[in-house]
């Protein structure tokens, strides 16, 4: 059972604190109040009035300077008003303040009577004066009128510089909710989703686990330089906006619809070729997306609810995936049923209920719940790699799978604002089988066929996450200080419970085999599982402060994250004994210090041009206990495997590790001991300001062009330290022999025909030594990753409901790790966000492996969205992307007796083994030098609006892919002769799809 010793402390200290997860939507209105002579005026009363605020009216005094601030406004239209006796009241209307933005509203105010009023109606400055982040705002009006859902997904497409963790998640009409964060900008990492200030983002969990209910999201602002000290990650930040209930009862309802039937085929010659199916037609096969929301009072000005629905299914086939017409143990070879096509499975589903409560003149507490039992069910399916049949993808159910929230904020005078909250998010994954195959079926893998099949390991893997934090800010005309602590405690596992599962692995062995020949097998170490938990408390001061036309913001965050486990006791399996584990404190413990600072600068003194810079450090977000012995054991161990007499049945004694019968030397000796393989040095797991982290810059310049047009033009840098290297202790650079191979003669390849050297095997006598310390890379070399880019975007209100908003984006992320060249016992880490070469390979320790920068060219993209107003209640809107092809790897299997001549001795894997049936897979292309085809997609959307009264009825058609362009998405790695399976294609871009939707709001 889960310990929770330390939760009643944290539940006793929210209730004191009634913490974290404040507003965190703050914008506030600025600026300076003149009479007619252009004298300041200080004791002028300005009041910002909005239906988007329960309590109605925000106000405070302008200064000595006449300037004046106020903060913790939400996102909505105001009024702002200047009152002084013996001048007449100024109001200003129509101010539409978006979510995170300092809006500059300056007054002038005449001689004569408070009972005179002068109304002045214009449109918001799209110039932030006083921020140096850099940042774009999106109102969920304008993503549900774009092609699309309206969530998360659609963020990539019309963000230049956005690019996908992988393209294979890329789906026409973004159809697949696994998107939602999975991209970044800039080189940094991947997106985070905030919700009240809080961070989502927990240990292990991909993309589109929680999916955000997109009608119950008021504004997305997406952050992507700049972030301040009350971040716990720099990187790209999706501040999603809360819908609020409000004064009159609302809502709105959407359903959207796609099927076969509704999409064009765009197969052609070239991927014929390919071997994509001939009768192919698309690759949707269900997709429907119901959503419904109703908010309102309680009470008037007191109490305001908003709740929530949605209700989602996508099913994508898979290219040329089918089910296994053969079953175990019949037979252990794979041959495609073609009546049987393969599909993906993804569910979701979304209750949620906000509270909005102002429980006293200048106490606001807010309360939200959301439940979603989803799952990604077939989980692997669409990903990267070797294919898979439907057995050997996985079921990912999320269930229990909640979040909950509170907030509170208390503005005790004009100038001190204070502000707590906490989440909970709670979510069990459990991983099944495919309905109807047997626990003990067999996992095979074809080299040849490049395919998984046969079966998938399971587990169910608690996650709990506790968030606190409280902040107070000191608040006048010229400065805003702010000061917070945040706690955040996660507790991952449950070993008691599920450490004991003797078939998680089926029978605990693996089969390879190359065109269905067997050549090795992997025993697996089940029972498996983990516990540990995570202790992250941070403490931040962040100060604005503006001298005349220059603002200044500056922060500084410290935190101390630590991570432990528990006893953990996992059972007896097939090949393991029992292991135990001693409880582990500080794995790791790290301790860092980070400022975060930049500028805002008014070039001309007319509020229309801003000349921005930030420069900050932000250290990698400890998620999970790295140096977790149950984690860094040794789980497996292969060895090579000749079927004599294809029996399909490995004749020897698995136990004995050394040669013996049909089977070669295990891999690795530690399998089944119950120590870690991997062991990490102690500036590996602690230090201060010593953990992985990054440095991100900008320096950027923004112009209003005319009211509601802005232009941005930035550049961005991102560079990566404290990198880790893994040394295997037992072994040296002595211990390995060189080798080359001869490329194969294929005109598809960059380095046809051409030798292939800098390949390195382990010495037979090293063979199955391992004992791996993982410690700083600067010890040995340096490492570097770092991306240099340029934006240029534009952004555009025109018209009667017209928008704009796009450009230009080009960047690169140049990447050097041949520190490790000459000594192939060293493993460097992987590379933070760009292509990674398979593990399983043996790549080419040659410079042009090792020192990578992918052309400009292939990082360059054209991104751009409108929308516009037709007559007749008509209204168009558009899409448009032109971005890099995926890039083309070849997994080469070469046999031992192709590596022999170079070699001059059999593989090491083959240590006395009367006959060697060894290989080894190699990467033949160095990465990022070979692509595919640019990507370019256009979307289309044609709406028609009816008014019955209060209510509105929108039917929308949408058109994605106007071109039927068949951009291919993923592709067969394994490099086989003309007309074989490489480049195969597993999956394209949709082709011309409609989908058929519509919104009612009442």
């Amino acid at each position: 059972m889960m310990k929770t010793r330390w939760i009643p402390s944290l539940v006793l200290a929210s209730s004191f604190l009634l913490l974290p997860a404040s507003t965190w939507a703050q914008s506030s209105i600025t600026g300076v109040v003149r009479d007619t002579s252009g004298a300041v005026l200080p004791g002028v009363t300005v009041e910002a009035a909005s239906p988007a605020l329960i309590e109605k009216v925000r106000s405070t005094v302008t200064d000595p300077q006449g300037r004046y601030r106020i903060v913790d406004l939400r996102p909505g239209t105001y009024s702002v008003t200047f009152t002084l006796t013996g001048f007449s009241t100024s109001k200003r209307e129509g101010l539409e303040l978006p979510a995170e933005f300092t809006a500059t509203v300056n007054g002038d105010l005449a001689v004569g009577t408070l009972e005179e009023t002068v109304t002045v109606s214009g449109e918001a400055p799209t110039v932030d004066l006083r921020s140096s982040r850099a940042q774009v705002q999106f109102a969920q009006e304008t993503l549900q009128s774009l092609p699309g859902t309206g969530r998360l997904a659609t963020l990539p497409s019309i963000i230049p510089g956005v690019t996908l963790r992988r393209e294979s998640d890329r789906g026409v009409g973004g159809l697949s909710d696994r998107t939602q964060t999975a991209y970044s900008i800039h080189g940094a990492p991947e997106a985070q989703p905030v919700v009240d200030g809080v961070n989502h983002q927990v240990a292990s969990l991909t993309s589109g686990v929680f999916v955000y209910n997109q009608i119950g999201i008021q504004e997305v602002v997406v952050e992507t330089s700049g972030v301040g000290a009350d971040r716990d990650t720099g990187g790209m930040q999706l501040n999603m906006i809360p819908r609020d209930g409000g004064n009159a009862f609302s809502g709105l309802a959407t359903f959207a619809y796609v099927g076969p039937s509704l999409e064009t085929s765009n197969v052609n010659d070239d991927l014929l070729a390919r071997h994509l199916d001939p009768k192919r037609i698309g690759s949707i096969k269900k997709f429907r997306d119901s959503a419904a929301a109703l908010g309102g009072p309680i009470s008037r000005d007191k109490l305001w609810f908003f709740a929530s629905f949605r209700e989602g299914v996508t099913q994508q086939y898979a290219e040329g995936l089918y089910f296994n017409k053969l079953s175990q143990p019949q037979s252990f070879l794979y041959e495609p049923d073609l009546s049987r096509p393969v599909n993906s499975n993804d569910y979701s589903r979304d209750v949620s209920v906000r509270f909005t409560w102002q429980a006293a003149q200048k106490h606001k507490i807010v309360l939200m719940h959301s439940m979603q039992p989803n799952c990604n069910c077939r989980f692997n399916l669409l990903n990267p790699g070797a294919r898979r049949t439907p057995e050997a993808t996985g079921e990912h159910h999320y269930d229990p799978h909640y979040l909950s929230s509170a907030s509170w904020t208390y503005p005790a005078t004009s100038r001190i604002l204070l502000e707590a909250g906490t989440t909970i998010y709670v979510i069990n994954q459990n991983d099944t089988r495919e309905p109807g195959f047997s626990q003990t079926n067999i996992q095979v893998t074809d080299q040849g066929l490049n395919l998984i099949y046969g079966n998938i390991p399971t587990r169910t893997l608690p996650r709990r996450q506790y968030l606190n934090r409280f902040a107070v800010s000191r608040v006048t005309a010229s400065q805003t200080v702010k000061a917070g602590a945040t706690v955040r405690q996660v507790r991952i596992g449950d070993i008691a419970n599920l450490g004991h599962d003797l078939f998680m692995h089926n029978g605990s062995i693996n089969y390879r085999f190359r065109n269905g020949v067997p050549n090795q097998l992997t025993l697996t170490d089940a029972p498996w599982n983990f516990e540990e938990s995570v202790r992250d408390i941070a403490l931040y001061v962040q100060d604005q402060w503006t001298f005349r036309r220059l603002t200044l913001n500056a922060g500084l965050r410290y935190s101390d994250a630590k991570a432990r486990t528990p006893e953990q006791v996992l059972g007896a399996g097939f090949f393991v004994p029992e292991r135990r584990f001693a409880p582990v404190d500080d794995i790791p413990h790290y301790r860092n210090l980070s400022p975060r600072i930049g500028f805002a600068y008014d070039l001309f003194g007319t509020g229309r041009t801003a000349v921005k810079a930030s420069f900050g450090q932000y250290p990698d977000r400890v998620i999970q206990a790295s140096a977790n012995p149950a984690v860094n054991l040794t789980r497996t161990t292969s060895r090579n495997w000749t079927d004599g007499n294809t029996n399909f049945r490995p004749d020897c004694d698995l136990l004995n590790p050394a040669t013996n019968g049909e089977c070669g030397a295990w891999s690795n000796l530690n399998f089944g001991k119950a120590n870690a393989e991997t062991r990490y040095a102690a500036d590996a797991q602690s230090g201060f300001n010593d953990q992985f982290h990054n440095w991100q810059g900008s320096v950027s310049l923004q112009h209003q062009l005319r009211p509601g047009m802005g232009l941005n033009v930035g550049y961005f840098r991102t560079s990566y330290g404290g990198f880790l290297v893994t040394d295997n202790q037992l072994t040296s650079a002595s211990d390995y022999d060189p080798f080359c191979i001869t490329v194969p003669t294929d005109t598809r390849l960059p380095n046809s025909g051409q030798r292939l050297c800098g390949l390195f095997d382990i010495k037979p006598a090293a063979f199955g030594s391992v004992d791996n310390l993982v410690t700083q890379a600067e010890r040995y070399g340096k490492q570097t990753q770092v991306f240099n880019g340029v934006d240029v975007t534009l952004n555009a209100r025109f018209g009667q409901g017209g928008q704009f908003s796009g450009g230009l984006s080009t960047g690169r992320t140049a990447t050097n790790n041949c520190y490790v060249n000459d000594d192939p016992s060293l493993t460097a880490q992987a590379f933070h966000g760009v292509l990674v070469l398979p593990a399983a390979s043996t790549v080419s320790r040659l410079t042009e492996f090792c020192d990578v920068a992918p052309p400009w060219s292939q990082s360059t993209q054209v991104k751009f969205m409108a929308v516009y107003p037709l007559p007749w209640h008509i209204q168009t809107s558009a899409i448009y992307q032109n971005s890099s092809g995926i890039p083309v790897t070849a997994s080469y299997v070469a046999t031992n007796a192709e590596i022999l001549p170079s070699l001059g001795r059999n593989l090491g894997s083959c240590r006395g083994a009367a006959t060697c049936s060894a290989n080894l897979t190699v990467e033949l292309i160095p990465p990022n030098s070979l692509f595919e085809p640019r990507l370019q997609q256009v979307d289309l959307r044609f709406s028609r609006i009816f008014q019955f009264g209060a209510r509105k009825v929108r039917g929308d058609v949408d058109i994605y892919n106007i071109l039927n362009a068949s951009n291919v998405l993923n592709m067969n790695t394994t490099y086989s002769p003309p007309g074989g399976v490489w480049k195969d294609v597993t999956q394209i871009l949709g082709g011309r799809l409609v989908r058929l939707g519509m919104q009612v709001n009442f």
